[in-house]
């Protein structure tokens, strides 16, 4: 990850642009302490998952859910993950196959 500062980028923003998917990452500091960065986007790239991940109320609402979960003495999904004997000892029962995060918006004209 490439560190600027903001009057670097500001000057030569087209660049960086440019330069994101080879170089990676850019964190702007202003007055030496970081503000903002600049991430690449590729057809890989999850943007709920990017525009979550810097959304403080969703953190703040998993937080709430994992200390619900602990004091109503729920399994943890650690304890669950990746095995049978796991799932059927914390009460599940064999479902549909888990299937992967689909787009909403990826067929919007």
């Amino acid at each position: 990850m490439k560190i600027e500062n903001i009057r670097e980028v500001r000057t030569r923003f087209c660049r960086y642009i440019s330069e994101l998917p080879k170089s990676g990452s850019v964190l702007i500091t202003k007055n030496g302490r970081p503000c903002a960065a600049l991430v690449p986007i590729t057809e890989d790239t999850d943007l709920e998952v990017l525009a979550l991940s810097q959304n403080k109320r969703f953190w703040k609402l998993i937080d709430t859910a994992i200390e619900r979960g602990k004091k109503e003495g729920l399994t943890d999904l650690e304890t669950c993950r990746g095995s049978k004997r796991g799932l059927r000892s914390a009460g599940y029962q064999a479902g549909p196959p888990l299937t992967t995060h689909t787009n909403p918006y990826q067929n919007w004209s």
